[in-house]
């Protein structure tokens, strides 16, 4: 029993020591290094988060089925549209594009709305033409125009026909240009 109070004793006389100044140095250090660990992780975290360019309405379907696939840097992850204005693409015919230019009004009626007209400006015309995939073949420009779309009805991929105001011209202007431009290429290709 004396051996034991001894034992008892000399616990004691440790605990009320205190800790050796070497444990002390490394808890400290232990300490340290968590709080390095921690700041790396929150910074690993607020590269988790992931913030569009724009505001708007994600568009991309079956997104969950994204969760926990690798991206880089740049990859597009999830469409995401600004529905409040729509930007819409003209392919206009390369033989037609002369006449289209900067800030010219454009109506655009959309299949899913034949009965609606959505009115816009030209935006951008494009400075190269396109071979069309189609079975025509034809090369074409792509005009852009704006729209207003308060209404939420015209939604992104959507198609319609579209008609640019290029200014008043009689009736019998339009078919001798068509004609002579037609002429023209013709006599061309002889040579």
């Amino acid at each position: 029993e004396l051996k034991a109070l001894e034992e008892e004793n000399k616990q004691l006389d440790v605990w009320l020591s205190g800790s050796r100044p070497e444990e002390i140095e490394a808890l400290e250090a232990e300490l340290r290094r968590l709080d390095g660990q921690q700041r790396y992780l929150e910074e690993k975290s607020d590269l988790l988060t992931i913030i569009s360019p724009v505001s708007g309405i994600v568009t991309t379907g079956k997104l969950k089925e994204k969760i926990g696939q690798h991206v880089n840097k740049g990859d597009l992850i999830a469409e995401v549209h600004e529905l409040q204005t729509v930007t819409a693409e003209i392919a206009i015919p390369e033989k037609e594009i002369a006449d289209v230019k900067r800030d010219q009004k454009v109506v655009l009626k959309a299949r899913a709305h034949p009965q609606m007209s959505f009115q816009g400006v030209v935006t951008a015309v494009a400075p190269i033409a396109m071979k069309q995939e189609d079975w025509r073949g034809e090369r074409t420009v792509l005009v852009t125009t704006q729209l207003d779309n308060t209404s939420l009805l015209l939604k992104p991929a959507m198609s319609g026909m579209a008609k640019i105001y290029c200014g008043e011209r009689r009736s019998i202007e339009l078919v001798l240009r068509r004609f002579t431009r037609y002429v023209r290429v013709e006599f061309w290709s002889w040579w």
